[in-house]
């Protein structure tokens, strides 16, 4: 994935202040009992509710107020980036002051869900709680634009502060490696050092546990952070499961407990929660769309015992097992997509594996780079795949494998392998490049 950095943004919205009739009169003339606000209606929003409006805008029940302290509160909403229109309207009385706010949501579009990568000293539940209040308009989405991203940041830092904390907070703007749009503000401590140095999964098995410690040694040592302790769930610990037919398995964020502090080092116990489900046995496993490759020769090929429990991470393989042998036949663009219907009042799980074969692919041109003219003549007058045969992607390796004496001796070769797939005449053109390797 591909990270940089989120600048300071501040958006100023168009505010419009409606003037309600009798709101002309000067302070000094004016009774102060009719300048004590005395109630706040908020019309417009969906997203926040009049409580977290009123908190938002600095205003507070019972205070003295007047026209400017409207358009300040106005501005704070405005700028912060979740709300598209600000307008209000207020009206004086010897009762006191009634102000009517009217808002209107930005668009979900425009937000971002917030990450906490690795606030280790607060939990979840304890993180949010202290932001809404720091923060009324936090919500688990920020905007993309405008100062909330920043309130957010500062309020953290506060918290880090109040517990004595030598950190730094900061934020970044997360966008996917290929590029593209935002997809997430990932907030994190700066300045510290927060290593793993226990690792320990609630909720696990005594047939799991073990493996899932020994997984778990490759990060001891690693700089805590949430959004790559994920990916070592998906990748290495879930697996642990599936493998043993908890199909339906998964890892709850990864939580941290403080082991060690001292000064700017901070020793962690990673801790991932797991919901291991049941364990589901194969029923059966039944083919659709092969006609180019009979289910005879492919069902061999998958290692599913009906009445085990399901290996998906050795169906997985088998697949790529499978398309490969497409490929050998040059079905070059044969691919196989598992449906898995699954029977929870049994525990069992039916596979159909759906072949999408698509067309058959032929020999088209072979290039031979990097030797001299005698060997690649060898090695041309040797190649038994000529154009318009049936492509076998397996075949270029197995040639080599075979006629290594064609190359030329005392040297080690380095060969890289190149197919390119014309789709419009449906042939393969095959590059092969030596290197001698010092």
């Amino acid at each position: 994935m591909k990270t940089v950095r989120f600048l300071n943004v501040a958006i100023l919205f168009l505010c419009m202040a409606a003037v309600a009739a009798g709101a002309q009169k000067s302070a000094n003339k004016t009774p102060s009992s009719e300048h004590r606000l005395i109630s706040v209606k908020v019309t417009g929003t969906e997203r926040y509710t009049e409580k977290e409006i009123i908190a938002a805008s600095g205003l507070a029940i019972g205070q003295n107020v007047d026209d400017p302290d409207f358009k300040e509160a106005v501005r704070r909403l405005g700028n912060s980036g979740v709300f598209t229109e600000v307008s209000y309207s207020f009206t004086y009385s010897a009762a006191g002051t009634k102000l009517e706010m009217q808002l209107k949501d930005a668009d979900k579009k425009n937000f971002v869900p917030a990450h906490f990568e690795n606030f280790v000293w607060f939990t979840d539940a304890e993180l949010t709680a202290e932001l809404q209040r720091r923060v009324p308009l936090f919500k688990p989405e920020l905007p993309v634009s405008g100062t909330l991203p920043d309130d957010v940041s500062q309020a953290l830092q506060g918290m880090l502060n109040a517990k004595q904390i030598p950190g730094q907070v900061d934020y970044l703007r997360e966008t996917p490696e290929e590029g593209g749009e935002m997809i997430a503000m990932a907030y994190r401590v700066e300045a510290m050092s927060i290593t793993i140095e226990q690792v320990d999964f609630p909720g696990a098995g005594p047939d799991e546990l073990p493996r899932l410690r020994a997984v778990g040694q490759k990060i001891i040592g690693a700089h805590y952070f949430r959004s790559s302790l994920e990916k070592v769930a998906e990748v290495d610990f879930l697996p642990v499961y599936l493998q043993r037919g908890y199909l339906k398995a998964g890892f709850a964020p990864s939580q941290a407990h403080v082991l060690k502090q001292n000064e700017g080092e901070v020793e962690v116990e990673a801790q991932f929660p797991v919901a291991p489900g049941k364990v589901y046995t194969v029923s059966a496993v039944d083919w659709s769309g092969n006609s180019a490759v009979p289910t005879a020769q492919l069902q061999p090929l998958i290692h599913l015992p009906v009445g085990q429990p399901a290996d998906a991470m050795r169906l997985k393989h088998d697949l790529e097992t499978v398309t490969k042998a497409y490929h050998s036949k040059g079905y070059m663009v044969a691919h196989v997509r598992p449906e898995a219907e699954m029977n929870d009042e049994i525990n069992t799980v039916r596979y159909t594996l759906h072949v999408s074969e698509g067309d058959q692919y032929k020999m088209g041109e072979l290039e031979l780079l990097g030797l001299d003219s005698q060997s690649t003549a060898r090695l041309q007058e040797a190649w038994g795949l000529h154009p318009g045969d049936p492509y076998n992607a397996d075949y270029p390796n197995q040639f080599l494998d075979a006629n290594t004496k064609l190359l030329p001796g005392g040297v080690r070769w380095g060969i890289n392998i190149h197919d390119t797939l014309n789709e419009k005449d449906k042939t393969v053109d095959l590059t092969i490049r030596f290197t001698p390797r010092a």
